[in-house]
């Protein structure tokens, strides 16, 4: 593949609303077309939408962009805002998203390429 540069004005933001893992609207943009190693993905939640519960086959990072959001496990749940990161364990059960602090967010998703989710 070489070098592949994004513009910031190119590719498409999908509408992920209805998909199986979210509750809410949810639009993403995939920023590692055609890598077999790595995916990574702008999710932005509107206020209210998240994740349902689920797992990955590998680790994940999440980096917030924008706005508050939460994150959680089976035990716990924290806050996270602009700038904040979680790095999530594969096989962990957890959720993210806006949830239910009133404020859209967007995060940064990134994962290894033949990573496989899991709706709990």
């Amino acid at each position: 593949m070489g070098v592949k540069v994004l513009r910031s004005s190119e590719g498409d933001s999908v509408n992920r609303t209805g998909d199986a893992i979210f509750i809410g609207e949810v639009r993403a943009r995939n920023l590692a077309e055609g890598s077999k190693d790595v995916t990574a993905s702008v999710v932005q939640f509107a206020a209210g939408a998240q994740t349902k519960m689920h797992r990955h086959t590998s680790d994940q990072l999440l980096l917030v962009l924008s706005g508050i959001g939460k994150v959680g496990d089976t035990d716990h749940e924290w806050v996270i805002g602009t700038g904040d990161s979680a790095v999530i364990s594969a096989g962990t059960d957890h959720w993210h998203g806006a949830g239910d602090t009133g404020s859209p967010m967007a995060h940064l998703s990134v994962m290894r390429g033949d990573s496989q989710s899991t709706v709990l």
